[in-house]
């Protein structure tokens, strides 16, 4: 089919569009007729859909030191340092995370609206049609997760997401509320859920990835039995642990010249897949090539951890810039896939059974993820803890290290601070008076972001609210 994706190029769903109506088609551009034009576009075409919605800069993962940073700067938006101390006014006006979501989620409503009108099976248009609720139920998940607070009963009433349900252009647009925002992603997701396809590789929506969507969306919002159904019925459909002792493709880089050990491997490359074979749905963070990973997250893992010895490396700064210190990269893949993941699932096992003081089981679940990231030889299985509160803190800290770089970290320290069954989760970074427009290395500064803090609702992008005329509204600190 030739140009099959004139009808995504546009990424209309927050401006007026008059303009780009008047556009006359272009006639050698192909119409969309068949159901299977549209797999076409998801299997074979990349239309934004895969890209995650990504803010790792905000969780503590990242910390943007002087020498480290001095040397990749140009490289570096000033944006994401100031996300990294959680400023709440941006120096940009764009933000690609939120523009590529809803362009996915556009895409999701135009074959939701059209399949039916395609000719082809009915059995693939129900499989399309749910495949499409699944990709819109998790951008609007995501961001709310990041551009809204939590959704307790105290917060209902607060600021959610714009919903977009059509493809129309033009319309006035607003943010509902956040009791609306997740009764939206809740129906999409039970739409989704209707897809009656087993899962052939990590690169297409299928029922265990929905079953997996469905378990990381009801623990965020602490409904433990659905979770723990989704996430057994998840792993039921697919279980493939990836253990890092056997089964990790390591590659020289840079001619062989790195120091220490990198599982740096090109995307597309079958190595590449292998890595991921764990994940229900590949979604990949493209906005973050450089993951400078902070001291306090490194200081999480023992020394025998290989997701610690594999995806941690000092080989590029040292090698290329001489660096010797703060220069520690995550370097797993360069496109960091933040889908859902088997690991995940038995993490939320372990969770709902802590909290039914199921210590036994709870701990199971957990050494099936640890005992897939140590080497035999080194590993020490963890003690059982006493308590929901103990076993809740030792799964959030192990959830840490495991899902590194995504957006797990910020999806736990929102619904746990907002329940208090444990402590309160008090992000802080000792770093330098970050300005308007570049970092004073000469000023020292400590940021917190505390629990009950308004700031968890990320800064929208100023250029929505300037384009929609004040429309959509700007969340208040």
């Amino acid at each position: 089919m030739k140009n099959i994706l004139y009808i995504l190029l546009a990424v209309f769903t927050l401006t007026s569009c008059e303009d780009y109506l008047d556009v006359k088609p272009d006639k050698n551009r192909q119409e969309i007729e068949f159901v299977s034009d549209i797999d076409l576009i998801f299997e074979r075409t990349f239309v934004g859909y895969q890209t995650a919605v990504d803010f790792p800069s905000i969780t503590g993962d990242v910390t943007y030191y002087k020498d480290a940073y001095n040397m990749l700067s140009s490289q570096i938006p000033l944006t994401a340092v100031q996300e990294s101390v959680w400023k709440d006014e941006l120096s940009t006006v764009t933000d690609q995370t939120w523009s590529q979501a809803y362009e996915a989620i556009w895409f999701a409503n135009y074959v939701i609206g059209s399949i039916d009108g395609l000719e082809g099976d009915a059995t693939d248009k129900s499989n399309l049609k749910a495949e499409a609720y699944l990709i819109k139920a998790l951008k609007q998940f995501n961001l709310a997760l990041k551009y809204s607070l939590y959704p307790s009963a105290e917060n209902k009433d607060e600021l959610g997401i714009v919903i977009k349900n059509e493809t129309a252009f033009g319309q006035t647009t607003v943010r509902a509320s956040l009791e609306e925002t997740f009764a939206q992603i809740e129906s999409d997701l039970i739409e989704g859920l209707t897809i009656n396809k087993a899962r052939a590789n990590s690169w297409r929506e299928s029922d265990a990835s929905a079953a997996a969507l469905a378990a990381r969306y009801y623990l965020y919002v602490h409904d433990f039995v659905n979770a723990k159904k989704y996430a057994e019925m998840a792993l039921s459909l697919h279980s493939e642990m990836v253990n890092l002792e056997n089964d990790i493709f390591l590659v020289p880089s840079f001619g062989g010249n790195l120091t220490g050990h990198t599982a740096f491997i090109g995307a597309y490359a079958p190595e590449f897949y292998t890595c991921w074979d764990s994940q229900y749905k590949i979604y990949y963070d493209l906005n973050n090539p450089y993951k400078m990973a902070s001291n306090e997250l490194l200081a999480m893992y023992q020394p025998e951890d290989l997701r610690l010895q594999y995806f941690y490396s000092d080989a590029l700064l040292s090698t290329f810039f001489g660096l010797t210190e703060d220069n520690v990269l995550y370097n797993r893949t360069l496109q960091m896939m933040t889908g859902t993941d088997v690991s995940e699932m038995y993490m939320i096992l372990a969770e709902c059974a802590a909290r039914n003081n199921d210590m036994a089981t709870c701990m199971q679940h957990v050494e099936m993820v640890r005992e897939n990231r140590f080497a035999a030889a080194d590993y020490t299985a963890l003690p059982i803890p006493g308590t929901a509160k103990e076993a809740i803190e030792l799964i959030v800290d192990e959830r840490w290290r495991e899902f590194a770089f995504t957006s797990l970290r910020w999806y736990d320290v929102k619904r746990l601070n907002a329940e208090g069954l444990i402590d309160p989760i008090i992000l802080s970074k000792d770093y330098y008076e970050v300005g308007e427009t570049a970092v004073d290395f000469d000023t020292p500064k400590v940021y917190t972001l505390e629990a009950n803090s308004r700031k968890y609702a990320r800064p929208i992008p100023q250029e929505v609210i300037i384009l929609t005329k004040g429309s959509v509204k700007q969340n208040t600190y």
